[in-house]
């Protein structure tokens, strides 16, 4: 009974955690969303060229961001172990400024490749434009990831989320009329919703950066070392999202090459699944921040105790979603598009992706547990095979051999989001046997 109390207890902890962290992600993915909304109003080539530039560019943008997903686990075990984190704050801002500046020279060296691609001639200009813009918004989104990171390692995250809130409405408001020639602004197209991604990230990297500077009051200081041990740490679990979502990329190169039409549900139905996708990661990241801390302070009743309710809060959460995939399908599709076509070919992709929820959510919250007790490399190899030894080349067979077209790719994709969450699950129990052991040879 008493276990059950402090199960209980810790769920409503995490959830209290993490609700903040979930807002934000939302947000983030719902300035996606909104994109995609806005693209979808103004033309099916819009929302087509964006979802196969948003395909190219997001491998590269989130490999980037990997790399700075080990801030806060890092110094949340360091404040676990009583050190003091304020002084890294400027040297998780300079990683951000160094990160920015390697992937958007990666992604504009890609423009170039796009017309030699296959895609449909109309689009290649499309595509080019929106991936050389969208890639001067990298520095500002990954100084705003950054501080935030550093925020949360001491479990301040509440201002960062509302910032990303506000952020969802100004970018929809300002997609909108650049795209489609308000005011004073001529119609841009897809050009105006890259032009929107750069105001909007600068804006809110400024706005984080303001708040942090007068909340820490830290004098400027670089610890070299943080930078290369962060690296370290976080090189595996890039890896680990460049085979997700390098996964994802080479799904949506192979269904655009089908038809305009494919590349759209495409868009559609991976932007719905990364918006119910964002509130497990939260609680991977709130879990992450808390294992870690209690990993410092060789606690495992509470390393176990928050395992245990991050899992339950994500699969619930998931197991609600997709059932809500699974009865409505059109009446989603309809929010994005009111292209019939799209919604008819749409329906049956959608309940794939009701099939899977579970399985996602359970995955990546097994990641960040994994990651707070700063276990990131076998994560990456799970990760590998379960995509690319078995969910492409069944997505690839569904898809092209049995002729299934998209819904193929999908079915693979879920196959790849069972194994991969039943293997990190294995992993983990296996990884709490061994903490007693480890934690008296220390």
């Amino acid at each position: 009974m008493m276990m059950n109390k402090n199960l209980t207890k810790t769920i409503k902890e995490l959830i209290l955690f993490s609700f903040p962290i979930t807002i934000g992600q939302v947000s983030h993915m719902l300035i996606g969303a909104g994109d995609v909304f806005v693209a979808s109003h103004h033309g099916r080539q819009t929302v087509a060229a964006m979802g196969i530039a948003n395909g190219i560019s997001a491998p590269i943008f989130l490999i980037g961001l990997g790399l700075l997903l080990g801030i806060s686990p890092t110094l949340s075990k360091k404040r676990g172990e009583n050190f003091d984190t304020s002084q890294y704050f400027y040297t998780c801002i300079l990683y951000a400024l160094i990160i920015s500046v390697v992937f958007m020279s990666i992604t504009i060296s890609l423009v170039p490749i796009v017309k030699h691609l296959g895609f449909d001639p109309s689009l290649v200009p499309l595509i080019q434009d929106y991936l050389f813009l969208v890639s001067f918004s990298y520095t500002g989104a990954y100084i705003f990831i950054a501080i935030k990171e550093y925020l949360q390692s001491m479990e301040h995250v509440v201002f960062a989320n509302i910032v990303s809130t506000v952020a969802v409405f100004l970018n929809v408001f300002l997609g909108y009329i650049m795209a489609f020639g308000i005011f004073i602004f001529p119609e841009l197209g897809i050009r105006g919703l890259a032009y929107a991604a750069i105001i909007i990230r600068f804006l809110i990297a400024i706005t984080i950066f303001i708040y942090s500077r007068r909340y820490s009051r830290t004098q400027f200081c670089i610890v070299k070392n943080f930078m290369k041990r962060v690296l370290k740490f976080s090189l595996p679990i890039s890896m680990s999202i460049l085979f997700e979502v390098l996964a994802f990329t080479v799904v949506m190169i192979l269904i655009g090459r089908i038809g305009v039409m494919y590349a759209a549900i495409h868009s559609i139905a991976l932007t719905l699944v990364s918006i119910t996708y964002m509130v497990p990661l939260s609680i991977s990241n709130g879990v992450g921040v808390k294992i870690a801390y209690f990993y410092g302070r060789k606690n495992l009743d509470r390393i176990k105790d928050f395992s245990k309710a991050a899992l339950i809060i994500s699969m619930t959460f998931m197991a609600f979603s997709g059932l809500c995939l699974y009865l409505f399908p059109e009446t989603i599709l309809r929010i994005f598009t009111p292209d019939t076509g799209i919604i008819t070919a749409g329906v049956s992709i959608i309940i794939v992706c009701a099939a899977f929820q579970i399985f996602d959510g359970a995955q990546v919250t097994l990641s960040g547990i994994l990651r707070g007790l700063g276990i990131t490399l076998p994560t990456s190899i799970i990760v590998l095979i379960g995509y690319w030894l078995m969910g492409l080349p069944l997505g690839f067979y569904f898809g092209y051999v049995k002729g299934l077209n998209a819904l193929g790719f999908w079915i693979g994709l879920a196959i790849s989001l069972f194994i991969i969450a039943i293997c990190l699950f294995m992993y983990l129990k296996l990884t709490l046997k061994r903490l007693p052991a480890k934690f008296q040879s220390k």
